[in-house]
């Protein structure tokens, strides 16, 4: 079983895995912090109400919450925008389009503490790269792609020969999935300045790099 994979090598590593659980689960302590009335379960039916429509709000719209959730990160892709005050102002505009007051009321819930729930983790995920923030965003997708394969676990992500490099752990029975992943995010890589995300190319001249024209210009300036 492969410990560590980078590139087309497998390697021992010892480096504690960083895993991401399904963002309900990941949600529930924030749940706690931030709506401790709906966190709250109760042996009687008529005291966990809440709770029950909470959890129907994931049940129902799973896909929906997620699709917000990934569409802020994409709008959002710097950590400085992913702020308290911008969590709350995307997920109160998600779910209009529902009917009835408490099915919208318990859609933004779910919003808000799973993208809350999902900055928190992604900050994580972001201390453990030493690539530049401009291709932050691809590590993101990758890791959120392979997230749900059975022993996977993310390690690092870096620059080499001015391409993304990432180091992950994967059982044999997600590797297809994890180097597929892997692939995308490399190849995106290739075509994104990882200065900014912007649109880039690859630039040699004694060192590579992907760059977009601005960044090429300043990259002695660094």
């Amino acid at each position: 079983m492969p410990d560590r994979i980078v590139g087309d090598r497998i390697i021992h590593d010892r480096r504690q895995p960083l895993r991401m659980e399904p963002l309900q689960t990941l949600a529930e302590p924030v749940l706690e912090e931030l709506y401790p009335g709906i966190s709250r379960t109760a042996d009687a039916d008529i005291d966990q109400l809440l709770r029950l429509f909470y959890e129907g709000a994931w049940r129902e719209h799973s896909d929906e919450i997620v699709a917000e959730i990934q569409a802020f990160a994409d709008f959002h892709p710097v950590d400085d925008q992913r702020t308290d005050e911008a969590i709350k102002a995307w997920a109160h505009q998600c779910g209009a389009e529902l009917a009835g007051d408490y099915s919208q009321s318990y859609y933004r819930v779910a919003v808000h503490v799973g993208l809350a729930a999902y900055v928190q983790h992604m900050r994580a995920l972001r201390a453990k790269m030493t690539c530049d923030v401009g291709w932050h965003q691809l590590v993101e997708r990758f890791h959120f792609a392979c997230s749900s394969q059975f022993g996977y676990g993310f390690l690092n992500a870096g620059e080499k020969w001015g391409g993304l490099s990432l180091s992950y752990k994967c059982d044999p029975a997600g590797e297809v999935t994890c180097r597929t992943a892997e692939k995308v995010a490399v190849d995106a890589s290739l075509n994104t300045c990882e200065k900014c995300g912007q649109p880039g190319c690859l630039q040699t001249g004694g060192w590579k790099k992907t760059l977009c024209d601005q960044h090429v210009a300043g990259r002695y300036d660094d």
